[in-house]
């Protein structure tokens, strides 16, 4: 874990001390909280020009890279044999989110994302999510398949309805207990800053070797400026059996 906290200390760092002015934190409303239960995820972090990321990015969100040529965009899938959203049914589900890192707006997190794009397989998530603000996109048949090995393979597929469609594919290590983590995703609203905070009290953390794939022609290939992007960032497999996200405004 300590690993991957210098790599995303590292990450800020080298893309910007940009900080905005530290105030009193706002009281925060809780909209909803999910829990996620026997998880495998990825991460890759690559990187992508500052100019395109903050013509997505509105104010006052400030995105790592400010006054450099390029800042740090985060691709993350998850699997999960559990999802419920506010105390209801729990059943498998997956989800893929692609952000732009940020300075954290509330100074909270390991690591905190501006959120494009939000695609889940699990209805009542992407539903709940978007009563609250976030763009999130129901993709029923998003796939996720894992195959254990030495190294393993993964594929992620986000077919249509989603917007844009893309695909994760790579070899993965096996993750090792190494600590716990607190991931801040964001998204403005005309009534405020939604933010989905994850905790993870416990996480395993393997390597990886990924690489993205989508339209050239469409919003995510323009972003990264082709039909593909690697993460030569930081690139992760971990796993987790528990973590929980509060979906909170912040005024």
């Amino acid at each position: 874990m300590r690993s991957f906290l210098i790599a995303l200390a590292s990450v800020v760092t080298l893309f910007g001390n940009t900080l905005a002015a530290v105030v009193e934190p706002p009281t925060n409303a809780t909209l909803s909280a999910v829990e996620f239960s026997d998880c495998i995820e990825s991460i890759g972090v690559g990187l992508v020009p500052t100019a395109q990321a903050e013509a997505l990015v509105p104010a006052p969100f400030i995105v790592v890279g400010t006054g450099g040529p390029m800042t740090p965009l985060v691709v993350r899938t998850s699997d999960c044999g559990g999802i419920s959203v506010d105390g209801g049914p729990t059943k498998a589900g997956s989800v893929v989110q692609i952000g732009v890192v940020i300075v954290p707006p509330d100074f909270t997190g390991d690591i905190n994302t501006y959120t494009l794009f939000y695609y889940t397989s699990d209805v009542k998530l992407a539903h709940r999510l978007e009563d609250n603000g976030v763009p999130a996109q129901h993709v029923g048949h998003l796939t996720y398949d894992f195959t254990t090995g030495a190294p393993g393979e993964l594929h992620v597929r986000v077919p249509r309805p989603g917007t844009p469609t893309l695909s994760i594919d790579g070899i993965v290590g096996t993750p090792v207990p190494t600590g716990s983590f607190v991931a801040n995703w964001w998204i403005g609203t005309v009534a405020g800053a939604i933010k989905m905070s994850t905790s993870v009290p416990a996480i395993a953390i393997g390597d990886a070797k990924l690489v993205l794939t989508t339209n050239p022609g469409g919003p995510l290939g323009q972003l990264i400026g082709g039909a593909g992007i690697g993460f030569p960032l930081v690139q992760q497999f971990n796993s987790f059996t528990g973590a929980h996200m509060d979906v909170t405004l912040v005024p």
